[in-house]
């Protein structure tokens, strides 16, 4: 009785395909490690975009209630009642606000006023967000 084995040889991957497989690898990494990275570059540009913007909403604000205050200086003087000062005036509740102070002065015996007036947006009245200030001069 003869007894016959056979042997059967494992095939063996050649080493460059296991090396090829490390790099797929690495690669795979380094591609989501530069997607990530992107990723908060945007998120980053989105934030600062928002916040000008916003800074920029208010900037508008104060700027309104600075005009505001200017057109009111002007009625005021014309009308007589407070001599065109205010402080804190309320443009838009709990938004904005304005204040203005009025200076006369006198050239060849006519009167001029200037006016300054500062309007105020975002915060409180003790801090606001945003200042923006307008300097008029004003002959009735």
């Amino acid at each position: 009785m003869s007894i016959r084995f056979r042997i059967k040889a494992k095939s063996i991957m050649p080493l460059t395909k296991i090396r090829q497989c490390g790099a797929a690898l690495i690669a795979t990494i380094f591609v989501i490690t530069a997607l990530a990275g992107l990723g908060a570059l945007m998120t980053q540009r989105l934030v600062l975009g928002s916040t000008e913007t916003i800074n920029e909403w208010y900037s508008g604000q104060a700027l309104a209630a600075a005009e505001s205050g200017i057109q009111w200086a002007i009625w005021d003087l014309a009308n007589g009642s407070n001599g065109g000062i205010i402080n804190n005036g309320v443009v838009v509740n709990n938004q904005a606000w304005m204040s203005t102070r009025v200076s006369t002065n006198t050239v060849n015996s006519n009167n001029f006023y200037i006016i300054t007036s500062i309007g105020m947006a975002g915060g409180t009245v003790g801090n606001p967000r945003t200042q923006r200030q307008i300097i008029v001069k004003y002959m009735p």
